[in-house]
């Protein structure tokens, strides 16, 4: 736990470029802590709060993936103390190489729950959220973001960072937490992509060959509108229009939204050349995919 205390600005400004800042060697080595109880996360937190340390914190909901490495590189890069919260689902983390894989990234502590933490009650959502989720998507949206509100409670970070792909999420929290004593900033990253343009996944692993096509080419769709759009060639409701047609072509089991939005508000746009994201969520089989990407925007997004 070496890195400096107190980082300035400067430290903080310029792109940010996950496929350049991940450091995926390994050794034998690891010094990232191990905790499983709240007791002892709370001294460190004390601890490091004492130094005048920030506090970044990385939460991870289900299995662990590379796409968390990327939250995680970024997190090291702005934050004096990074803590990586998971549950149940991503013991791996503690096998050797995951271990390696987070000190390496600038964990300093794996903050792994014997059981998921118990979420906050999550009862509304802002409008925006209940427009696009419906009933369907909308239990897993609560469960997700009272998950981690109730980590944010009890960790009490400067910064919270989620991937780009669920960037709808990141705004709920935000919107949630907004004004709140100590609320920290929700750090949007959208993260590199790995073959295929596909977004790292868990759950990819569960499908078969053609499944994970079906996945590969839900990247190609909204990466098209998203490029079409930012180049002024078409308007939002041409490009919903040609991808819910190629969505259905894919043949995916069920269409739940697919949506052009602002980034800031997420009001629906409506005229070519405003800022803007695309979102889509489709099912394959009893697994749902969510996913989107910025219209025009640099690599991590405030």
């Amino acid at each position: 736990m070496s890195r400096t205390v107190g980082k300035s600005e400067n430290d903080l400004a310029g792109a940010y470029d996950p496929a350049l800042s991940l450091n995926l060697d390994g050794d034998d080595e690891a010094d990232v802590e191990i905790v499983s109880d709240l007791e002892t996360l709370s001294a460190f937190l004390d601890e490091w709060r004492e130094d005048g340390c920030s506090v970044g914190l990385v939460p991870i909901l289900g299995e662990a993936h590379v796409g968390h490495l990327m939250l995680l590189a970024l997190a090291a890069r702005e934050c004096d103390r990074v803590v990586v919260a998971a549950g149940p689902r991503a013991e791996i983390l503690t096998d050797p190489v995951g271990r390696t894989l987070l000190s390496r990234n600038g964990a300093d502590i794996l903050y792994l729950t014997p059981t998921d933490v118990d979420p906050v009650t999550v009862e509304t959502l802002p409008g925006f959220a209940e427009s696009m989720e419906g009933t369907f998507g909308r239990l897993s949206l609560t469960a997700a973001v009272g998950r981690i509100e109730r980590l944010v409670e009890l960790i009490v970070p400067n910064r919270l960072y989620q991937s780009g792909a669920v960037f709808q999420r990141a705004c709920v929290l935000a919107s949630r937490l907004a004004g709140r004593p100590g609320a920290p900033l929700v750090r949007v990253v959208d993260a590199a992509r790995g073959p295929g343009g596909i977004t790292p996944v868990a759950e990819i692993d569960r499908l078969d060959e053609a499944g994970r096509e079906r996945v590969a080419s839900l990247s190609r769709i909204i990466g098209r509108m998203a490029g079409r759009l930012a180049d002024g060639v078409s308007t939002p409701a041409g490009e919903v229009a040609w991808g819910l047609d190629a969505l259905t072509s894919a043949e995916f089991d069920g269409i739940d939204y697919l949506e052009v939005r602002n980034p800031k508000t997420l009001a629906p746009v409506e005229r070519a050349g405003a800022p803007a994201r695309v979102f889509v969520a489709v099912r394959i089989g009893d697994l749902r995919f969510v996913d989107s990407v910025p219209v025009r925007s640099p690599d991590a997004d405030r």
